[in-house]
């Protein structure tokens, strides 16, 4: 996906299908696929008979700064939050190369983890 697919579909999307998304697309999570309504469910890895709630990615900071911490992000794009004076947030990565995955949100989840999604998805990601 190019980055503007990516951000076209990020606004599309309710706050627990964007949480779904990260989950699966950035953190690797196995999706249980009859629950993702409006309660998205992971299997536990090590038990594929349990489930769990997938976090609040896209509105809660604890859970996005989790993404930040995930290796693929922390090790290869390292993406910084900022503040701007006029209430928006910045996420912007580090590393040289990933310029088209500086995105501006209303909140600091969001802006996390649309960053994230754009920078693994890939295609149109200049690396």
């Amino acid at each position: 996906m190019t980055r503007d697919e990516v951000i076209a579909k990020w606004n599309s999307m309710q706050p627990r299908e964007r949480d779904a998304w990260v989950a699966e697309d950035v953190m690797g999570l196995e999706l249980v696929e009859h629950m993702l309504a409006a309660y998205p469910k992971y299997r536990l890895p090590d038990y594929p008979d349990y489930f769990r709630d997938v976090p609040n990615y896209s509105t809660d900071i604890s859970a996005a700064w989790v993404v930040l911490e995930k290796p693929e992000i922390m090790d290869r794009i390292q993406i910084g939050l900022y503040p701007t004076s006029f209430g928006k947030w910045i996420a912007r990565p580090y590393m040289a190369g990933y310029e088209n995955c500086r995105v501006q949100a209303d909140s600091g989840p969001e802006a996390i983890c649309l960053a994230a999604l754009i920078a693994t998805q890939g295609e149109g990601i200049e690396k």
